[in-house]
């Protein structure tokens, strides 16, 4: 190809300097339609004003140009100039196409070579609105705060997009609003950001970032309500969060807000059996679980049930046996509190003696003497709380702290263990030598009383139950906080904020559990089974929301937003193609209960389409498979990946693409369709007609794999309806522009010769803009880097800016040839 291009250059460029002459005299960026034509060209094209070309199937068809390159594995920085004028090119035949603006905002932003900010920035303001894509929008700001020279023109412009974007999409206001609170915290003016910070949480309250900056700034004005507002709004976030549900019920214990954390523990018990089917309930869970119980009004039985479930895993914890003790007798089972006070003594006394621990046996065995010392505590605890007995107290607390004595905790038992025995001049030393703590505290309020101090008592008894008031040493100083005639009130009123909250969740303030494949569903459909060749598929993916909550499709959420397919191509031709599309959505808004977000994905892409279009005689089966926020699969399935929610199987699809059956009266019919037939029917024959020259071309140097018809006069045909003065490159009727784009376009992938050359070099300088352009970039493509004189001469006097620019990018990938051959 390269010896007969060169032998046609100067040729070209006598054609281009005579072509230039009938273009120039139309004026830059004015191309000439005829309006009585428009009728012929029927949906294909239209006049839109004087001298304006109108072609929805070509801004169509450019974006797929655009979308390819975009998503090629060399794409670099010519080849993103390259797709941002055919993307520019796209919106000026059909203008407002919301995903020409997506893929052009998030090519202008990849560009490190040029400056598109006044692009970027009139195409985010065209793009956005409430239904825009966060994460394009994003990247859009991001874009243009990068090119800022100093804080101060960035926080210039981030006022300017809060004040003319903000409006249109709450989230983004939001994520602009954090940006700018940031900035002012950069420059110390805490006041401005706090109220950027405050505006950023209000528009959205799933801003994890803007609640922290808030915490930080203002954490006295932050009351438990909003805390556990924002707890609550993470576990819906995420439901199958283990950690945002552990602290929502820590924060819910602490509030003594006990039959919703009781509830909030229930529900991460659930969680855990689901994330971890094998291992056993930790204490972190059961623990607390349990001892909300006991402090509710009416829900001590749970305590009952839990230590249960404990012993059925084959497991023994002091600390749970003693909260079930507790809670038989405080529903009046005496009996029943006697038996498990009396197994549990055995058991632990048992258990120290063989220096191992019961309820660390799923966990592996510890050494023995770190075994002792953890049920000499807890005998300790024992039996100063659960089954307090004094000399009992005194043994173990005594023990404890000959293993540990410089332990402040060990310290602390101890003197509660003398002051339970009268002791109290021994007492109160451990108390004054180490830090206090809460037993410390409840050792000293009594050691008040006995001095005579009742206030100074009573004011110790509160901050004991203050510091944990579920705590069986909280329990005990309420008892003799009540003897003194002393009251305890909470520092935060839980009806209080259990009414606020409710006004926000409604009654089901903690939600009922559900797993992931039960919250949200997938559907993956292609319309049809069974597709001719040239036919185009596109998939459309339905992410579903069946739970009760809204959905949050965002980086914390259940759901990520992060979409792959991969197809197998088998049949005449086995290939397998991973990372077919890769793509990410991140919806502005919530999805409500059983509502459902729709996302369109071009399908016949990359390298299944290239073989698809390359390969018409073959017949394929094409499996594709849809994956969600897709993660490698096990440590050794190298390339092989899964669905991040485990239980959410991936989801496939399968469509069949019979092979062309050729006979020599339907190429005649073809043939005759390019002077009769209306504009699809030349489209469909212009790739039919190269699919099959570029299959000959495949398969000249080797034996056909499948079925292949050929014969002798089929390349003259099919090259005749390509180059003949009246075929698809070269029929002067102007009406014919949008055929020639479409079949230059199906040409990238055809081996051009000098006939093949020479036919598409006669659009250079065709009227309609659009056809130049295709024609310099189909010409590009495969030539050397003499190719650059043409481009150089498209470059300045083109009278089309689009086609200029496509010049420039063409001309920048040949410099960037030679400069890495150099």
């Amino acid at each position: 190809m390269r010896k007969s291009f060169l032998m046609f250059l100067p040729l070209l460029l006598c054609s281009l300097s005579a072509g230039a002459q009938g273009l120039t005299a139309q004026g830059r960026e004015k191309s000439v339609v005829n309006p009585n034509l428009s009728g012929v060209i029927g949906s294909a094209s239209s006049v839109v004003g004087a001298g304006r070309l109108f072609s929805p199937s070509v801004g169509r068809k450019f974006y797929e140009m655009a979308y390819e390159l975009a998503n090629s594995e060399d794409v670099n920085g010519p080849a993103v100039e390259q797709a941002i004028a055919f993307l520019t090119a796209a919106m000026k035949l059909e203008s407002g196409a919301n995903d020409v603006q997506s893929l052009l905002i998030k090519l202008a932003c990849r560009d490190p070579e040029r400056d598109y900010s006044g692009l970027v920035y009139s195409l985010l303001a065209d793009y956005v609105d409430e239904s825009a894509d966060i994460e394009v929008a994003k990247k859009a700001v991001g874009y243009l705060l990068e090119r800022q020279n100093s804080r101060e023109e960035r926080e210039k412009l981030l006022e300017e997009m809060l004040r003319n974007l903000g409006n249109k999409n709450v989230v983004l206001s939001s994520e602009l609003a954090i940006l700018l609170g940031l900035l002012k915290a950069e420059k110390a003016d805490l006041r401005a950001a706090t109220f950027y910070f405050m505006q950023a949480y209000k528009n959205n309250r799933y801003n994890r970032l803007a609640f922290a900056k808030l915490a930080e700034l203002m954490p006295e004005q932050i009351g438990p309500e909003i805390y556990l507002e924002r707890l609550r709004l993470a576990l819906r976030e995420n439901p199958l969060d283990i950690e945002v549900a552990l602290t929502f019920a820590q924060y819910a214990e602490r509030l003594e807000l006990y039959e919703t954390a009781v509830d909030v523990y229930e529900y991460c018990a659930d969680l855990f059996g689901y994330l971890y089917p094998s291992e056993p309930l930790p204490s972190r869970i059961y623990l607390p679980w349990a001892i909300s119980s006991y402090n509710t009004q009416q829900n001590q039985s749970k305590c009952l049930q839990i230590a249960e479930r404990i012993r059925q895993d084959g497991r023994f914890d002091l600390l749970l046996e003693a909260v079930a003790g507790k809670a038989a007798a405080k529903t009046g089972d005496g009996e029943m509190a006697t038996g498990i006070f009396q197994a549990a003594e055995e058991k632990a006394q048992r258990l120290f003696l063989t220096g191992l621990q019961g309820s660390e046996k799923n966990l592996g065995t510890p050494d023995d003497s770190s075994s002792q010392k953890r049920v000499t505590k807890q005998l300790t605890w024992f039996y100063c709380f659960a089954l307090p007995l004094p000399s009992k107290a005194l043994y173990w607390a005594n023990k404890a702290y000959a293993d540990e004595s410089d332990s402040a905790a060990a310290a602390a038992f101890l003197a509660y263990a003398l002051m339970m025995n009268n002791q109290m001049k021994w007492a109160k030393p451990l108390i004054e030598n180490y830090e206090r703590n809460q037993i410390a505290d409840l050792t000293l309020a009594q050691i008040q009383l006995t001095e005579g101090q009742k206030d100074s008592a009573i004011e110790t008894l509160k901050s004991v139950i203050a510091k944990d008031p579920g705590s069986f040493a909280a329990e005990r100083a309420k008892e003799i906080l009540v003897q003194q005639g002393g009251e305890y009130i909470p520092s935060v009123d839980p009806d209080v904020t259990l009414t606020g909250l409710k006004n926000t969740f409604g009654k089901t303030l903690v939600p009922a559990f559900a797993p992931a494949e039960q919250i949200i569903s997938v559907q993956f459909n292609i319309r049809g089974k069974e597709f001719s060749y040239g036919s185009e598929f596109d998939g459309v993916v339905a992410i579903i929301n069946n739970s009760s909550e809204p959905l949050v499709i965002s980086n914390d959420g259940l759901f990520k937003g992060n979409i792959r397919v991969d197809a197998d191509i088998s049949g005449d031709i086995s290939k397998k193609i991973p990372n077919l599309v890769s793509t990410r959505i991140r919806p502005a808004l919530p999805l409500e209960p059983g509502r459902s977000t729709l996302i369109s994905l071009r399908l016949v892409t990359g390298e299944l389409g290239r073989t698809l279009l390359a390969y018409p005689q073959a017949s394929l089966d094409i499996e594709f498979t849809l994956y969600l926020d897709p993660v490698p699969q096990g440590q050794t399935d190298e390339g092989k990946v899964t669905n991040r929610l485990t239980h959410i199987e991936p989801t496939k699809v399968r469509v069949k693409r019979p092979g062309v059956e050729l006979t020599s009266k339907y190429l005649t019919n073809r043939f005759n369709s390019i002077s009769k037939g209306h504009f699809g029917q030349k489209v469909k024959t212009a790739q039919l007609f190269i699919g099959l020259l570029t299959e000959q071309h495949m398969m000249s140097n080797r034996k056909p794999p499948y079925r292949f018809i050929y014969a002798d006069w089929m390349p003259s045909l099919l090259r005749t309806a390509l180059v003949h003065e009246s075929g698809l490159l070269r029929n002067p009727a102007n009406d014919e522009w949008v055929v020639k784009v479409y079949t230059m376009a199906e040409m990238l992938s055809l081996p051009l010769d000098h006939e093949l050359i020479s036919a598409v070099a006669e659009n250079l300088y065709n009227v309609n803009w659009p056809v130049r352009m295709m024609a310099i970039y189909l010409l590009s493509k495969g030539s050397d880097s003499k190719f650059d004189k043409v481009l150089d001469w498209m470059a300045k006097y083109d009278p089309s800016e689009i086609v200029r620019d496509m010049a420039v990018a063409l001309g920048s990938s040949y410099q960037g040839s030679e400069s890495s051959l150099r």
